[in-house]
């Protein structure tokens, strides 16, 4: 991988002269059908690989490595006119498209975004995505868990998460302007790349947060709040951490806005403002999001031999409609309770 591309602002040249991922898992063909198979089969059906004429087909070549939750997949398509990639929906994907050669065009609902090289495109599997590769492209993929990166900032700044982590629609950032991630990144991969890494164990789960935390802190987001210096050593409204703590004690039993009312001493009024501005998401928002963590831990446990079946585990998480658990629990885990029941 060698290629010299000048920066979105004229004013650099940002050269890619890193061999990444040179010894990694490795996959490479000049049949169309047989990548097309490869990338359904690896994704599990995730992205659908298509072109407008097999004859334009010249050569696919994918290597991958991973570092706990997250994959690195450094990926080259040759095709004369370009290629179309459509991407099925995963809440919990937090994909990064960075550059090296070629460009795209992408779409998820009425957004769309133009992305060349040097530029990263930080695409999130909320809602399905269709992604047009103009001729031959080279990019390397970083794949990341949503979950993961909401524990790292949960942890990291002590507050509760209720909203899911948004970094908004497609935002297209340059790689001049990120030269720490970027190198990061880079330095993830040649470390991968080696016979002996030293990313695994304990520390590779650091250098995954670090990862995680990097990139929260260069691409703007609804958590951003938090890790802004003066935030840091703001403390919520004592009616809030009230709320929050009656919440987590309470949430197996039905709660209703009068009882955080009563709790927090204030209007409704203001504790949803309260919530929205130091918690990123509304009070019964994160009640919703206590009750299917608790659940999902209640259903985990199985793993340990304490047996709990799906509707025991609802109930005791507090939720009393068994249809509405299972489609919440599905949009923030991406799979049902009776197959995280079945894993464990």
């Amino acid at each position: 991988m060698s290629a010299q591309v000048a920066a979105a602002d004229g004013t650099a040249s940002f050269a890619f002269d890193q061999p990444l991922l040179s010894t990694r898992r490795h996959f490479s063909t000049v049949d169309y059908h047989l990548a097309r198979r490869h990338i359904e089969r690896t994704t599990r059906g995730q992205f659908d690989f298509s072109l407008q004429s097999a004859r334009e087909f010249r050569h696919y070549d994918v290597r991958s490595a991973r570092l706990g939750e997250t994959q690195f997949s450094l990926v080259m398509v040759d095709s004369v006119s370009g290629y179309d990639i459509e991407m099925m929906d995963d809440p919990d994907l937090v994909l990064l498209h960075i550059l090296m050669r070629g460009s795209a065009q992408l779409q998820q609902g009425t957004a769309r975004a133009d992305a060349a090289a040097a530029q990263m495109v930080l695409l999130q599997g909320m809602a399905r995505s269709h992604k047009r590769w103009y001729g031959t492209t080279q990019q390397l993929m970083v794949r990341m868990s949503r979950r993961h990166m909401e524990r790292v900032i949960a942890s990291e700044t002590g507050i509760g998460i209720g909203d899911p982590l948004s970094f908004g629609v497609m935002p297209v950032v340059d790689l001049a302007r990120v030269p720490t991630l970027w190198n990061y990144i880079v330095m993830l991969c040649r470390d991968l790349d080696s016979p002996q890494p030293c990313f695994a164990g304990a520390v590779g789960r650091t250098a995954e947060r670090t990862l995680a935390l990097m990139l929260l802190n260069v691409v703007p987001n609804n958590y951003s709040w938090a890790f802004a210096e003066e935030s840091r050593s703001a403390v919520a409204p004592y009616y809030v951490r009230r709320v929050e703590s009656y919440i987590r004690e309470h949430a197996g039993e039905p709660i209703a806005t009068d009882d955080l009312v009563a709790v927090g001493g204030v209007s409704a009024r203001s504790i949803y403002h309260g919530f929205r501005r130091f918690r990123s998401t509304t009070p019964m928002g994160y009640l919703k999001a206590v009750r299917l963590d608790r659940a999902r831990e209640a259903l985990t446990r199985n793993r340990a031999g304490a047996r709990i079946s799906v509707t025991e585990a609802a109930t005791s998480a507090g939720y009393t409609n068994l249809s509405q658990f299972s489609r919440d629990y599905r949009a923030r885990f991406r799979e049902s309770p009776s197959q995280t029941l079945a894993d464990a």
